[in-house]
């Protein structure tokens, strides 16, 4: 049967109209769709949901506000008020009357200013004129004159009665106010009682969902004043890069964490729920307010995109949170976004790129112990870090390896570190995932004989200057216990001592009588480090000869045998000749590799396999080795990794979960592990150590890592430290580098050894305001001619052998941080009076100050420091502080405090007055003083 079709028509319309009757349908149904998609953004419901608990506050806030209102107060109020406006409304007819006196005087006033304003205008031309007139000797110049004269005399009247109108205004609005005077302060004290809560019911208007709120908000007039709306702020100290171009950093964050920056929210449930530290982050009166700092300059992610929780680029912390954003928000990885957000626990690596050249940053504590741990594994030697580069070599000097250790230990140590002492920070090379086969293992045996070879064969001599002579282990054990070597060293028989201090500057000790060949080295080594190695930051304990021998005794006798026992294995000639061959072909063919080995003796292929292995390895990166001065660290520089694409990380074939945290998590744990899998050749082999980190550790270090990024930071944005903070900063270099941080708690922080004392005042002393209790001259010079300051602590200040300018820094350091001059003027004592000496004096005596200051005084036992050398040790200013409450400034102090809350210490002398009193025994103190630094000073001096 034919098709029917219109006349000129090639097809059937009628079929035509109902498909294109569909396809319209279909595309009403997508244009609404696509409408409906954009309207009902998912960061709209997050804003009437915070609308939702906002109302409910301000609810919970007025009932708490009613619960406030003394309503028998406001009753008698109200009745005062009903009162006053009764008694206005009587005195209606006299108030009428005033105001219509006023509205007359304001009328005569607004006549007369129009009539004074004409005459100073006259009076302005006139005087103009008649000096024209008077310069070129005009006839009318006295026409002119008198006609000035009289304007003056009528713009003076004018003046005067207007000032006469004027206060007779001023007195009628005094009186007109009088009327209302009661009921206006009446309503101010309702005010005072419900205004708050008149407020809050405002606010809780403003929250109704009403047919005006419905309207601001209709799709197509929503553009003019929408109550739900994105939230942002543009940050102008903080850029972004965009296709290649700086642009502010815009922060939206905001439009979904509603309540963010506001208190009273901490309990609600993300994201309505308050910052958890607003005096430091984002709260307006914090360090980083949100409209400077905003948010993703710290958390890191996409902060412009809103449009659903995907946006922003979040981050799960764990396995579990990773499903429940799975099921709740459709979460997927954001593949396409260079930066996302840091991992919960990893915020604070997001302070790296603000806060730079400072060693520890207040309140990152996670960062802080990252840092710490990049410098307890030695990272930043084998990888240049930005700010790092004045960290010294982590590991000893092999300079003079010869003498201290033997060439067989040597081996076995550097083959296995972790099989002499669990404890070693030495990473390990060998026998890892990746090199313990056979044919592997033959070839590293040849490394580490050739490297043993190169390394002792040109170690330079070196002669102990003293002789062991014998001493006492067990005496030798209570010094290394009690004089401070904990705070660098962990030993075996101080277990609890070791691990709350953690130390890390120092190797542990046990089996270090086996490492130690000769005991004349380590008697002469604990006399004076810096006699073996000049750039040691081992310190001199100023041993007596008997004690450098007992603990040389206690050292020597801590023997790992089966360590001992080790031979290490002879070298692989063969496996020694194929890697030479490797090596040389690198840049040359096989054939004339091999030639230039037929040239070599036995004993230049080993030298040149050594030097080849060290090179390899990097052990010059962390010891210093002869011959390998001046070379690049072996590893790629860290300073942005937290920037590196994660297109660049090499997986392999591990289950590592793929992002830049995990990744270098994972690295840090097993270094070796991208080669499972992998057919490698032996030169290709990945050679970074394995350290037997623990997975904090690693943890730690990697918020460390992450934070270390690219990001443009404008100088306006960077945090900058002034003089003061840059002397601080510089100081803190010099302490963490001898570890003066270890033993002694700077201003709260700090001083992990104190954590092994159950006597805070045994401990090595608090530095609380160092640098105003001490002078700094006298501090320069005690920290090159140290002396016992308090006789009754068992743990000894060391002697380092530090430079000039680093006395220098430390001592500025204390000085800015307390924001104390340089010099204290030394002045002889000025007495305001007989009686105020024989007042201190008193005091003195009668406060039993010498039975614990007795050195001069008495011969008990001293339990506090020698008065004799106060006036050049302390400021005159501390004292007095000292003085008025040593427990408010050194909380735990045997100090006694006699001068309580300011009352005196004894009402019968000067007055009772307690400032008096504390200024006379602080005159006496320095009158007592020597003018010396120290006894040895003294003494020298003579």
């Amino acid at each position: 049967m034919s098709k029917k079709h219109e006349p000129g028509m090639a097809y059937d319309m009628k079929k035509l109209n109902k498909i294109f009757a569909i396809f319209s349908l279909v595309l009403l149904v997508t244009v609404i769709w696509v409408f409906l998609d954009d309207y009902l953004r998912p960061w709209k419901a997050i804003q009437v949901e915070a609308m939702k608990i906002e109302k409910e506050k301000i609810a919970k806030d007025i009932a708490e506000e009613e619960a406030k209102i003394s309503k028998e107060k406001l009753e008698i109020l109200e009745r005062e008020l009903e009162v006053a406006k009764k008694a206005v409304a009587e005195k209606e007819k006299t108030i009428a009357e005033v105001n219509e006196q006023l509205h007359k005087i304001e009328k005569e006033i607004k006549k007369e200013q129009i009539v004074n304003g004409r005459l100073n205008s006259d009076v302005a031309a006139l005087a103009f004129n008649y000096g024209v007139a008077h310069a070129e000797h005009a006839p009318n110049a006295g026409e002119l004159y008198s006609k000035l004269q009289e304007k003056k005399k009528l713009f003076a009247a004018s003046t005067d009665r207007k000032k006469e109108l004027q206060s007779s205004e001023k007195a009628l609005k005094r009186k007109a106010a009088s009327f209302n005077s009661d009921i206006e302060s009446i309503k101010k004290q309702i005010n005072s009682i419900v205004g708050r809560k008149e407020l809050l019911k405002k606010a809780e208007a403003r929250k109704e969902v009403t047919p005006i709120f419905a309207l601001r908000n209709l799709p197509f007039i929503d553009f003019m004043d929408p109550t739900v709306k994105v939230q942002q702020v543009v940050l102008e100290n903080i850029t972004d890069d965009r296709f290649f171009q700086q642009v502010p950093k815009v922060d939206r964050c905001m439009t979904c964490h509603t309540f963010i920056d506001k208190p009273g929210y901490e309990n609600q449930p993300n994201p309505h729920k308050t910052h958890p530290n607003l005096d430091l982050m984002v709260g307006a009166q914090g360090k980083h307010p949100m409209k400077k700092f905003g948010c993703t300059a710290c958390h890191g992610g996409e902060g412009h995109r809103v449009n659903d929780f995907n946006a922003a680029a979040h981050m799960p912390a764990t396995e579990e949170q990773k499903q429940e954003w799975i099921a709740k928000y459709n979460w997927h990885e954001p593949h396409k976004v260079p930066i996302v957000q840091f991992r919960r626990g990893d915020y604070e690596a997001g302070c790296v790129k603000c806060h730079s050249d400072v060693q520890y940053i207040p309140q990152a504590t996670t960062l802080n112990e990252g840092r710490r741990n990049i410098e307890k594994f030695g990272c930043y030697a084998c990888h240049k870090i930005e700010g790092w580069e004045h960290k010294r070599k982590p590991g000893p000097s092999l300079e003079k390896i010869a003498a201290k250790v033997d060439k067989e230990f040597f081996k076995n140590w550097v083959w296995e570190p972790k099989a002499f002492n669990k404890h070693a920070k030495m990473p390990q090379f060998f026998q890892n995932d990746n090199n313990s086969t056979p044919e592997f293992t033959k070839k590293n045996i040849a490394e580490v004989n050739a490297m043993a070879e190169l390394i002792y064969e040109q170690s330079e001599s070196y002669k102990p200057f003293m002789k062991y002579t014998g001493g006492n282990k067990e005496r030798g054990k209570e010094l290394v216990g009690s004089v401070g070597c904990l705070s660098c060293h962990g030993a075996k028989d101080f277990p609890l001592e070791s691990q709350k201090i953690d130390a890390h500057k120092g190797p542990y000790l046990d089996g270090i009588g086996s490492k130690i060949k000769d005991a004349n080295w380590m008697v002469s080594w604990l006399k004076k480090p810096s006699h073996f190695q000049p750039d040691t930051i081992m310190p001199s304990f100023r041993l007596t000869d008997r004690e450098a021998n007992d603990i040389t005794a206690y050292l020597m006798s801590l023997k790992n045998e089966k360590f001992e026992k080790l031979k290490f294995a002879k070298m692989d000639k063969e496996a020694r000749d194929e890697m030479l061959v490797t090596y040389f072909s690198a840049f040359d063919t096989v054939e004339v590799a091999k030639a230039k080995l037929a040239t070599m003796s036995d004993h230049e292929r080993t030298m040149e396999l050594g030097r080849r292995s060290v090179g390899k390895y990097g052990c010059y990166s962390c010891h210093s080795i002869k011959g390998f001065d001046g070379r690049a660290p072996i590893g790629p520089e860290l300073s942005k990794i937290g920037s590196k694409p994660l297109t660049q990380f090499g997986f392999s074939h591990e289950k590592v979960e793929h992002s830049r945290e995990a990744w270098i998590k994972a690295h840090l744990l097993n270094p070796r592990r991208w080669d499972n899998g992998v057919d490698k050749p032996f030169k290709d082999l990945l050679r970074m150590p394995q350290f037997h980190m623990k997975e904090e550790e690693a943890a730690t270090i990697t918020t460390a890592l992450i934070g270390m990024v690219d990001q443009k930071i404008p100088l306006k944005g960077v945090k900058r430290y002034d003089a003061d903070e840059t002397v601080v900063n510089e100081g803190m270099k010099v302490a963490v580098k001898y570890n003066c941080i270890g033993c002694h708690q700077i201003d709260g922080r700090f001083g992990d050894m104190l954590k092994i004392y159950d006597d805070v005042n045994a401990a090595p002393p608090r530095l609380v305001e160092q640098g105003h209790r001490v002078q700094a001259d006298w501090f320069h010079y005690f920290l090159g001619n140290v002396y016992p300051i308090r006789p009754f602590v068992d743990v000894r200040m060391p002697s380092f052998d530090l430079t000039d300018e680093e006395k220098e820094k430390l001592v500025d350091m204390f000085r800015v941080k307390a924001d104390q001059p340089f010099f204290d003027k030394n002045e002889k004592v000025v007495w305001e009076s007989k009686e105020e000496r024989r007042a201190a004096v008193k005091l003195f005596n009668d406060l039993a100050c010498t039975s614990c200051h007795t050195q001069g005084f008495n011969n008990d036992e001293a339990l506090a420091p020698d008065l004799h050398y106060a006036k050049r040790r302390l400021r005159k200013s501390w004292i007095k502080k000292w003085l008025r409450g040593p427990d408010q400034i050194m909380p735990g102090t045997t100090m006694p405090s006699f001068w309580p809350e300011g009352m005196a210490a004894d009402p019968d002398l000067l007055d009772g007055d307690a400032e008096r009193q504390i200024e006379a025994v602080t005159k006496y103190v320095l009158e007592l003083g020597s003018d010396f630094y120290s006894p040895k000073h003294k003494k020298q001096s003579k």
